[in-house]
């Protein structure tokens, strides 16, 4: 999180709330309040190699950052700032944490769900294949990427991936079956 960004709140529909954001959900007692949802872009990078092999992009954070430095996380995504729409924070946090230009029109929708009491996560995906990898990391939060097989994921989650990421099934179940819909499995 870049310390001038301000969280947008939504109403329990799912509605913005005009003008109404924190500076930081993390630590605000206020956001535990029934009515009180922040919300949070998602973005899984994909590609096909050219042996056929479907991989997640995943992004390795920086040993500087407060939260789980060192660990593995998801290609990008982050909270959705005030005023700003879903997909444009979609884009911005894949421009900010890993370099990746991408436009509105190339994220793909998978699911939108409650990932603990306040937060709900617009899920998206992102086709990668045969695409330059100039990612670079122009916020410091990220160190790394890393390319990981789909069928390993499993696997390196649970041995590499920050802790919230390590018992999280159900979006990783959700994104199995969207890659199955859609013919990339």
């Amino acid at each position: 999180m870049h310390h001038d960004e301000i969280w947008q709140i939504y109403r329990p529909n799912g509605e913005p709330i005009p003008g109404v954001g924190w500076d930081s959900a993390l630590d605000n007692p206020e956001v535990t309040h029934a009515d009180a949802i922040v919300g949070v872009s998602v973005i899984f990078i994909y590609r096909v190699s050219d042996d056929g092999i479907l991989e997640l992009l995943w992004q390795r954070r920086s040993e500087k950052v407060d939260r789980y430095p060192g660990d593995y996380d998801i290609s990008a995504g982050g909270h959705i700032n005030l005023g700003e729409s879903i997909i444009e924070g979609a884009v911005r946090e894949c421009h900010e944490e890993i370099g990746a230009e991408i436009s509105a029109d190339v994220l793909r929708f998978v699911t939108m769900r409650p990932f603990n009491k306040n937060r709900f996560a617009w899920v998206f995906v992102v086709d990668w294949t045969g695409k330059e990898e100039s990612f670079h990391y122009n916020d410091g939060e990220v160190s790394e990427v890393r390319w990981v097989p789909f069928d390993e994921t499993e696997t390196f989650r649970k041995k590499y991936a920050k802790a919230p990421l390590k018992k999280e099934k159900l979006t990783f179940e959700l994104l199995k079956e969207w890659f199955l819909q859609n013919g990339n499995l």
